[in-house]
C-alpha cells in the first residue's frame, strides 16, 4: 500500500548553509559574534492516510571531525503530520556556535499510529528508509527509538539568513502489516531542490499557550517553552470565527493550546499578524451526552488536577474515526455561538494522545 505524505522540516539559519540544493534567502539578523539562531518548523503535503502521528525526539547538527554539535530541537515533539497541510509550524528556536557542521542527525519513535481513508487504526514501527537513489536502506533502531544520519555540509556564520528543508518524504509511504502487530513502515528524507523550495508556499504557525489577553486591543502573548510571541488578532471578523474573545479567554483560562497562523512571522520582532486561530481541547466524550445526529457533545478535560467540561457543536467540522461515548477525542476549536463551542475538526485517537500540532 503506498501513501502520500510529506514532512518538510525548515531550518532558518542566521549562517550561511552550504548545500548546493538548499539554499534559500530569509530574513533576520545574526545571533552574535560567535553563533547564529536556529527556527526549526514543520509541514506536511497531503495525505491519503486520515492521520499520521509521529514522534520525533531530537534533530542535531553534528561535525564528525571536530566533534562540534548543536541541537536544534531540544524537547520532542508529537504531531499528526496530517494536520500540518499547507502550513509551516515553529517548532523551537536554538542558538548554534558558529561553526562548519557536516551531518544532520535525526532521532524518531521507532512507532508510528496510522488512521487510514476507511477510519482503520494500526500502531507501525518505521524499519526502514529509501535513500537519495530511492534504494531501501535499514534503519538503526533501538527498542524504541531510530537513528538516521544524513549527509550534508552545514557552515554557520553569523549575520546570515538561509533557510534549509530537510523533507521527510512519505510521499512512497510503504506499509506492510497494517492492521497487524507485524506492521512496519518505510521512510524517506532527503534534502529538497531549488525547483521544490521555490514550489512552497505555505503560511506559517506556532502552537504555544495564551496569556495576557486583551478583548479590548485584539492583542495577547502566545508561549511556547522559553518563546513570547505578541498575537494581533484584528484582523480575524466575527463571521470568520464567531465568539474568537469567549474562546481565547477559555483558553487562557484553561492553558488550551491555541495555534496562531500568520502568512509570514516575524521572528525579529517576535510579533504574529494572526489570520486565524485554532484552539485544543483533548479529552473524552462524557458518557450520555453524545448526539450523533446533531454531532453535538460535551468533552471532558484536566486541567491541572481539576476536571472540567465543554459543550461543542461538532455539526460543520471534518471528524476522523467514529464519535461514540467514552473515546479520546482531540478537538480542534474555531469559535463559540454562546451555546456550544464550534468544533473546526474532531479527530478520534487512542486514549491519552497529546499533540503538538
Amino acid at each position: 500500500m503506498r501513501r502520500r505524505t510529506v514532512i518538510s522540516i525548515f531550518v532558518a539559519l542566521c549562517s550561511s548553509f552550504v548545500l548546493s540544493v538548499l539554499l534559500y534567502s530569509c530574513s533576520g539578523s545574526g545571533g552574535g559574534s560567535s553563533s547564529g539562531k536556529v527556527s526549526l518548523f514543520l509541514a506536511d503535503d497531503i495525505s491519503d492516510y486520515q492521520q499520521v502521528t509521529a514522534t520525533i525526539t531530537a534533530i542535531q547538527l553534528p561535525n564528525t571531525g571536530s566533534g562540534d554539535s548543536c541541537t536544534i530541537l531540544t524537547s520532542p515533539v508529537t504531531v499528526d503530520i496530517t494536520n500540518l497541510a499547507g502550513v509551516m509550524q515553529l517548532v523551537d528556536v536554538s542558538s548554534c556556535p558558529a561553526v562548519p557542521y557536516n551531518r544532520i542527525h535525526l532521532e524518531f519513535a521507532k512507532t508510528v499510529n496510522l488512521m487510514n481513508a476507511a477510519g482503520d487504526t494500526s500502531l507501525c514501527s518505521f524499519a526502514s528508509y529509501l535513500n537519495g537513489s530511492g534504494q531501501p536502506n535499514v534503519l538503526s533502531c533501538g527498542t524504541d527509538t531510530c537513528t538516521l544520519d544524513i549527509n550534508g555540509a552545514v557552515n554557520v556564520l553569523t549575520a546570515e539568513n538561509h533557510k534549509l528543508a530537510l523533507d521527510f518524504d512519505l510521499k512512497n509511504f510503504l506499509v506492510s502489516g497494517f492492521g497487524t502487530s507485524a506492521c512496519t513502515a518505510t521512510l524517506k528524507v532527503s534534502p529538497l531542490n531549488a525547483a521544490d523550495m521555490g514550489r512552497i508556499s505555505h503560511l506559517e504557525a506556532v502552537t504555544g499557550l495564551v496569556s495576557n489577553l486583551s478583548t479590548t486591543d485584539k492583542t495577547f502573548t502566545l508561549s511556547r517553552g522559553n518563546l513570547s510571541f505578541s498575537v494581533l488578532y484584528s484582523g480575524i471578523t466575527d463571521s470568520q470565527q464567531p465568539g474568537l474573545n469567549a474562546l481565547l479567554q477559555r483558553a487562557q483560562d484553561d492553558r488550551l493550546r491555541s495555534k496562531v497562523v500568520d502568512a509570514s512571522l516575524d521572528l525579529a520582532g517576535m510579533m504574529i499578524n494572526a489570520s486565524s486561530i485554532t484552539v485544543k481541547v483533548e479529552g473524552t466524550i462524557e458518557n450520555g451526552s453524545l448526539n450523533a445526529t446533531a454531532k453535538t457533545f460535551t468533552v471532558v478535560y484536566s486541567v491541572g488536577s481539576t476536571t472540567k467540561t465543554m459543550d461543542v457543536d461538532a455539526s460543520s467540522a471534518v471528524i476522523e474515526g467514529t464519535l461514540a461515548e467514552g473515546t479520546w477525542v482531540e478537538v480542534k476549536l474555531y469559535g463559540y455561538n454562546s451555546i456550544w463551542f464550534l468544533a473546526r475538526k474532531v479527530e478520534v485517537e487512542v486514549s491519552g494522545t497529546v499533540t503538538d500540532d
